[in-house]
């Protein structure tokens, strides 16, 4: 495994406005380019040496489908302003990481996140992962459940060979954002909105507007837009994840969150994972669709406080 040193993104293309402490490739065993980047909170500039960056505790944030981590803007905002390091990882297939032949699985994506954090010699995190980065976190935790800290799974699931738990609608809407990505790009503010369209409640996009935190997140991730194989490839590792089997092993803390009017991952969805996971609380955000923009408060609160709780 290697790791190759970029050149940071300018202040005002980064996720809470500053020039991130590191912004690197890896390349796994297979050859994936994996990107990530390190953000260090408001006086904290890291130090020097073989140890970690800083002392402070650290978050990972894993990222749903054709997605990459530039969508994590106000969540990286609140997690710096709480005094954590966040670290955002661009699923391989997706953003800057780069897109193998060969088909992958969510515990390959899982090993791609550890390598990030084996990289910043970060030996515990609090991982947060939303949709299929929700199930990329899962196997990290079933697998390493020494580097976890705490879990946090958002509008996700256990497995989509589960079919009761995924109707044919949110199948359809998935592939619906694959077919998408084979048009070329069209009015930039047109693919904002076909984007919150698929992520969040109707009322939400009617009223989203530039400038907005919800609308300036999907804006600087689509700059990066993922290619139509690399949402193909994700959607295939995504089919054939199945953890409920596994998830009464999970002893670190989980917290779930799911959205009442999630119309890609059902809430019973939810229900079921948090019903699975020995101890783990279950946080029902009402009218709040896949990605929760509706809700940042409410959620940032939450898991804030969750995290607080689970040890820094």
């Amino acid at each position: 495994m290697t790791a190759t040193s970029l050149r940071p993104r300018p202040a005002e293309d980064a996720p809470d406005g500053r020039t991130p402490a590191a912004a690197s490739h890896l390349t796994v065993e297979d050859g994936t380019r994996i990107y990530y980047e390190l953000f260090l909170p408001e006086g904290d500039s890291g130090r020097s040496g073989t140890g970690p960056a800083t002392s402070a505790p650290a978050v990972l944030l894993l990222m749903g489908l054709g997605a990459n981590g530039r969508l994590w803007a106000p969540a990286v905002r609140r997690l710096l302003g709480a005094g954590y390091q966040v670290v955002a990882v661009d699923n391989r297939g997706s953003g800057r990481s780069s897109t193998p032949w060969c088909p992958w699985t969510t515990r390959t994506m899982a090993h791609d996140a550890l390598a990030a954090l084996d990289e910043l010699k970060i030996e515990r995190a609090h991982v947060w992962g939303g949709s299929l980065g929700g199930m990329i976190a899962q196997e990290l935790a079933l697998e390493f459940p020494q580097r976890m800290r705490s879990l946090v799974l958002m509008s996700t699931t256990g497995g989509l060979p589960r079919l009761d738990l995924l109707p044919r609608r949110g199948l359809l809407r998935v592939v619906q954002v694959v077919l998408r990505s084979l048009r070329p790009a069209g009015d930039p503010e047109q693919q904002v909105k076909e984007f919150l369209r698929f992520v969040a409640a109707e009322d939400f996009v009617a009223e989203c507007r530039p400038g907005d935190e919800a609308w300036s997140a999907v804006s600087a991730m689509l700059e990066d837009p993922t290619t139509q194989r690399g949402v193909t490839m994700q959607f295939l590792a995504a089919a054939r994840h199945s953890s409920w089997s596994r998830l009464s092993r999970l002893t670190m803390p989980v917290q779930v969150h799911h959205g009442t009017a999630d119309s890609i991952m059902p809430f019973a969805a939810g229900e079921e994972l948090a019903r699975r996971i020995p101890g783990a609380r279950f946080e029902v955000h009402e009218g709040a669709g896949h990605g929760i923009f509706e809700r940042p408060d409410e959620l940032g609160d939450s898991i804030l406080a969750f995290f607080a709780e689970s040890g820094r």
